[in-house]
């Protein structure tokens, strides 16, 4: 795997090139075609100065002056040029003294000058190649209005010259990639130096150091928000590990209370012979233990399954005021055995979500507040519809102080009652908030009025 900082420089290294090569094509073309229209101007001065002095207004004859006349007309010498007399029709009537054979007539040209234009064309001859100008002599006098006048050009200089330049502009370029290379590898290794830094000072946190915090770069946007996003990382990564200690202290401390009496009450009948009521007795005290085992053990498993997103997938219609019918009637018991009266009042109607989980979160309300409430007390359970439905459930007792309002909503959590009156798991509250949160809803203390007060809000049925 390649580090960053290489890709970057390799990346910055073949842009420089593609532009180089771009920028080369586009200079290449734009030369040649400078280099050819500056032939094609003294070419056209080499005809001119052909006609007029080959010309003959009485005879109608045309001489073709040597080329000792013409020493240098702009970039055409005598000894690169050389010219010939067609016919109308492209066939050589007469050529220069410096040239041996017909030079080849090319048709574009040709056709050109047959309109009465000047033409210009690039061929090959002997495999090399040349530019010629075709020139109408019907522009000197009427009588030379069938003759064509052909000046032609070797390409050698103009393609010496271009190839020159592209050698020396690919170098150019070549320079210039490597540079931009070594530039930008330079520059990246200055532009990771933050991050860089960020990854050091985060690898050398360890899994009991999650107290501690990057620090922030200060003078770049972009490293500031990466620090305070992976600061952010880890207060959420400490305080997950935080309430796993605390979950697995808790449990294990509320797994170790049934344990420690199962296992006082077996030592204790066997102990000495007993009869069979003590045994009894004995296994009937054994079996409440194992129930709140079964229980502790079966609501961890629901919160864990809750806040894991396992179960709740199943969402439909349903009836809030039924839910609140059966969660009520299956407290019906332990509120009689308590002592306390269960008031249901108003309407809710209808939320979307999962029935057995509302069940259960109404459940763990409803069984919450009987808990706290003192023999002879009234649980209100009070059910409203308005842009939220929501289900309010009030205890009959003391209600919360001020500093058991933070931890009502911790796992385990039984405020100042004796642990030895309920036979809760300590989970309730948790549950019925989870399940709340997984409906999109809410589970908030609703304060004392006088006992404490809870309030389930859920969102309306479409």
């Amino acid at each position: 795997m390649k580090s960053f900082r290489s890709a970057l420089a390799l990346r910055v290294a073949v842009q420089a090139l593609g532009a180089a090569l771009v920028v080369l094509a586009g200079a290449a073309l734009y030369l040649r075609i400078l280099l050819l229209s500056n032939v094609d101007a003294s070419l056209l001065e080499v005809a001119q100065l052909q006609a007029q002095y080959g010309a003959s207004e009485s005879s109608g004859e045309f001489r073709l002056a040597t080329e000792a006349m013409f020493p240098t007309i702009g970039t055409v010498s005598a000894h690169h040029s050389w010219a010939q007399l067609l016919s109308e029709a492209g066939q050589p009537l007469a050529r220069s003294g410096n040239l041996r054979e017909a030079i080849p007539v090319p048709p574009r040209a040709l056709e050109a000058a047959r309109r009465g234009e000047v033409g210009f064309a690039s061929h090959r001859w002997n495999s090399k190649s040349f530019r010629s100008a075709i020139y109408p002599l019907g522009r000197i006098h009427p009588q030379h209005r069938g003759h064509l006048l052909q000046v032609t050009a070797s390409l050698a200089p103009l393609e010496a010259t271009l190839g020159n330049f592209v050698w020396l502009m690919a170098g150019l370029g070549l320079l210039g990639t490597l540079l931009a290379g070594v530039v930008g590898y330079v520059i990246a290794g200055r532009a990771l130096r933050p991050a860089l830094a960020l990854t050091a000072e985060a690898e050398s946190i360890g899994v009991n150091e999650l107290g501690r915090r990057v620090a922030l770069p200060g003078d770049l946007a972009e490293f500031d928000r990466m620090a305070v996003t992976f600061n952010g990382l880890l207060e959420r990564l400490e305080q997950a590990i935080k309430g796993t200690r605390r979950f697995t202290s808790d449990a294990s401390h509320e797994l170790r209370a049934p344990l420690t009496v199962l296992r006082g009450e077996l030592e204790l009948a066997l102990s000495r012979p007993r009869s069979t009521v003590e045994y009894e007795e004995v296994l009937r005290r054994c079996l409440d233990e194992v129930l709140r085992l079964v229980r502790l053990a079966d609501d961890l498993l629901t919160l864990t399954r809750i806040q894991g997103g396992v179960v709740g997938g199943k969402r439909g219609p349903v009836e809030l005021d039924e839910v609140v019918e059966r969660a009520v009637e299956k407290k019906l018991s332990l509120a009689e055995a308590r002592g306390v009266t269960l008031d249901v009042t108003g309407t809710a109607g209808l939320v979307s979500g999962d029935a057995d989980l509302l069940v259960r979160a109404v459940d763990g309300l409803v069984e919450h507040a009987i808990m706290a409430s003192p023999p002879g007390g009234r649980v209100r359970v009070r059910l409203v519809a308005d842009h939220r439905r929501s289900v309010e459930v009030t205890d009959g007792g003391p209600g919360l102080k001020p500093d058991e309002i933070s931890g009502v909503f911790q796992r385990f959590y039984r405020s100042n009652r004796p642990r030895v009156t309920s036979d809760e798991s300590g989970l309730g509250l948790p549950i019925a908030r989870a399940v709340a949160l997984s409906h999109g809803g809410v589970l908030e203390y609703a304060g004392n009025d006088p006992g404490a007060s809870f309030r389930l809000s859920l969102p309306a049925s479409r």
